[in-house]
């Protein structure tokens, strides 16, 4: 395996609570034996150990600098459009790549897990937009607003204003300067007390 390969595998979480799920189901159907209603929570209990043994053997995710697999699946980084997150634990994200096509990934990791993958996603996905946002806009915003208090200065400043409104605005400075004042009624009224 390549040194640059980030490799993210399921949870064992999801294996235990399955377990935990099919041994609740055997508790009821048990319980059914005598009263009958029992078996719904039974049925529901093997239901939910069904879906989380399913989420346990989701494929694994290997990242590299060119292209991520999912299981057997590889994609490369320029074919990826969109990224839209649906879920956060288990991750579930809609991935639209180029010719229309459309990957669902799953992935049931740990929450420190699922973020890294996250920042490996939307980090290498240059071409892509992630829940409708630009990759240069969402990169830009989250260094503005990062959470351990340092500003980082984006690479390029976000104009606030159009080229017409500085030009306004600096007109404005300049007739300001020239007179000298800003209100020209304060003046008139002083002189006309005195």
């Amino acid at each position: 395996m390549e040194p640059s390969i980030h490799l993210y595998q399921p949870s064992r979480l999801y294996t235990r609570a399955g377990w935990a799920a099919v041994a609740g189901s055997l508790v009821c159907v048990l319980c059914g034996m005598r009263a009958p209603l029992a078996f719904v929570p039974g049925f529901l209990c093997a239901l939910t150990g069904g879906a989380l043994f399913w989420l346990a053997t989701r494929p694994s995710i290997q990242i590299s600098a060119t292209q991520f697999n999912i299981g057997q699946r590889a994609i490369a980084w320029r074919e990826v459009r969109e990224i839209n997150s649906r879920l956060t634990s288990p991750l579930i994200l809609n991935i639209k790549l180029t010719n229309g096509r459309k990957k669902l990934l799953v992935f049931p990791g740990e929450p420190e897990r699922i973020a890294r993958l996250m920042y490996q996603l939307r980090k290498n996905s240059y071409l892509s937009t992630f829940d409708g946002i630009a990759y240069r806009d969402y990169w830009t915003w989250s260094s503005v607003t990062d959470s351990d208090g340092e500003l980082d200065t984006p690479e390029h400043p976000v104009r606030m204003l159009s080229s017409d409104d500085e030009q306004e605005i600096e007109r404005m400075f300049r007739k300001l300067k020239s007179v000298g004042r800003i209100d020209t009624r304060a003046d008139d009224s002083g002189s006309d007390e005195s």
